[in-house]
Order: structure tokens, then C-alpha cells, then sequence
């Protein structure tokens, strides 16, 4: 499965611009434009999905937690 960054460092290239994201979190110029950008195109894409799987919700149920 492709990482946020891994999707962001493709368009990166496929700009051709030389630069490479470690993490969209990272703080840098390019970082922030691409995580401005990232989820507002994420949300886009899977409203024009046409499969079952990204628009499905199912309740969570919580098994555990780590607090002992």
C-alpha cells in the first residue's frame, strides 16, 4: 500500500521537481503545500470511485485498550 508520502513524492516527480518528502508532517515548504493538498484530493477520488469499498462505513468496536 502506498504511504501519503510515497503518493505525494510521485507527483513530485512526475512535476519534475527534485525534491523528496519523508513525511507530510515534516514541516518543510513543498511538505506543506502537498499535505494542503492531499486530503482535499483523497476525499475527490474516492467520491468518484465507483466501488463499493471506499464509500462503505461499518461501526467500530473497541476490543482493548493500552491502559492496562
Amino acid at each position: 500500500m502506498n504511504l501519503p508520502q510515497d503518493v505525494a513524492n510521485q507527483a513530485l516527480d512526475a512535476c519534475g521537481i527534485d525534491f523528496t518528502i519523508g513525511d507530510l508532517q515534516e514541516g518543510t515548504r513543498p511538505a506543506q503545500v502537498l499535505l494542503r493538498a492531499y486530503s482535499q484530493c483523497l476525499r475527490q477520488l474516492l467520491r468518484a470511485a465507483h466501488w463499493d469499498a471506499a464509500r462503505a462505513q461499518e461501526p467500530l468496536v473497541l476490543l482493548g485498550d493500552a491502559t492496562g
